[in-house]
């Protein structure tokens, strides 16, 4: 038993030994190049081009606090990537990659090699954020003048994420996108970005929807539309609502903030052929009431519901008809929707559900709250308008 004993410590204390000597992958930070943002254009000659925001990062107390931009090409694009290791002299590192942005090009035909090399690439993560550059190649979001951030690929991460108080664009990962590729019924999206120009300089801006079929963009929403397809995938967690407002035979022009969405489907058949009920009940609040007449009464917020929830209708449902019209994908998941709650339904008209969707009749039904009308019930001159 003393023997057993003294081989079962030997087999524990030796493990031990080892993770004392330190770590035997150890590599200076100086001797890393850490890709934190991608953008994949077709370059030349058939090419892939990638620019790649590398970190310059030093090692001991200080941070990672600037960046520069490399430019690589080559017939794959894991060649490319190996392209970049002759201009910096490093080994490129992914593992903290944030960004990857795709040209129109890329997204209409190569974005199935993107994700292949995403996915077998053993060091790219999964919730890598995804872009479609709307309207000029994808490297020149990375050819902007940065006076105010040092690393772009992280300003733009912050971005999408904060998307959801406005409603106009969709964080969509690595995951996310390989996940609705395979899902039925159900097309992927990649929020866009573009160049915005101010008084000074350019700068990035994430607004509206890159639309997919299969692996293939197939054209944009701009970021009215994308509020319209958030509201059908209830995936609204904020924004406004404005729209003008004849009451009382004044003008008013209206603002309302949303505070909570829940929206559900309903599928009806008739001779096999479905059709959607949407159901869309949102909490908001008064945030704005240009030209009150007077005091903001009982009356009054009735009919501002009822106008909230005529805009709503109109406008999500002009939103489906031309995504049915234009595109014909499935953007919204209704073919998702019953092939999760009826799949020997969904079973009988998959073969047929790319042209079944373009004609499906989509009716939505609005019920919109105002929770309050802020602290007071009068406007500040008096309300006579």
């Amino acid at each position: 038993m003393t023997s057993i004993r003294k081989i079962i410590a030997l087999l524990l204390v030796v493990p031990l030994l080892f993770s004392l000597c330190g770590c035997w992958n150890y590599r200076l930070l100086e001797d890393m190049g850490i890709v934190t943002g991608i953008a994949i254009d077709k370059g030349t000659d058939d090419k892939y081009e990638l620019t790649m925001e590398i970190a310059d990062a030093k090692s001991g107390k200080e941070r990672m606090v600037d960046s520069h931009i490399i430019h690589s090409f080559g017939n794959t694009i894991f060649d490319a990537v190996r392209d970049g290791i002759s201009i910096i002299g490093k080994k490129l590192y992914f593992s903290h990659t944030q960004v990857v942005i795709v040209s129109e090009e890329i997204a209409r035909e190569e974005m199935n090699n993107v994700m292949d090399w995403m996915n077998r690439d053993s060091e790219t993560r999964t919730d890598i954020e995804l872009f479609v550059a709307k309207g000029i190649p994808a490297k020149d979001i990375f050819m902007v003048e940065n006076s105010k951030d040092n690393i772009l690929s992280f300003t733009m991460e912050s971005m999408i994420e904060n998307e959801s108080s406005l409603s106009k664009a969709r964080q969509t990962q690595t995951w996310r996108f390989a996940n609705d590729l395979i899902s039925p019924g159900i097309s992927p999206i990649i929020p866009a970005v573009m160049l915005w120009d101010d008084s000074e300089e350019q700068t990035p801006m994430v607004e509206g929807t890159a639309l997919f079929h299969d692996f293939s963009f197939v054209g944009f929403l701009d970021g009215t539309d994308t509020k319209n397809l958030l509201f059908v995938q209830d995936r609204i967690e904020g924004g406004l609502l404005t729209f003008p407002l004849t009451y009382q035979g004044k003008k008013l022009s209206v603002s309302l903030e949303i505070f909570e969405n829940q929206t559900r489907f309903e599928t009806n058949w008739t001779n096999s052929v479905p059709e959607i009920n949407i159901t869309v009940k949102t909490v908001v609040a008064l945030d704005e009431l240009q030209g009150t007449p007077g005091e903001i009464d009982e009356k009054l917020i009735v009919t501002l519901e009822q106008a909230a929830e005529t805009y709503l209708k109109q406008h999500i449902e002009a939103t489906i008809h031309l995504v049915q019209n234009q595109y014909g994908c499935d953007s919204f998941g209704f073919g998702n929707y019953i092939y999760r709650t009826e799949p020997q339904k969904w079973k009988e008209i998959q073969p047929d559900w790319d042209t079944i969707f373009p004609k499906l009749k989509v009716t939505v039904f609005p019920k919109v709250t105002i929770k309050n009308s802020a602290s007071q019930q009068k406007t500040i001159f008096g309300g006579d308008g």
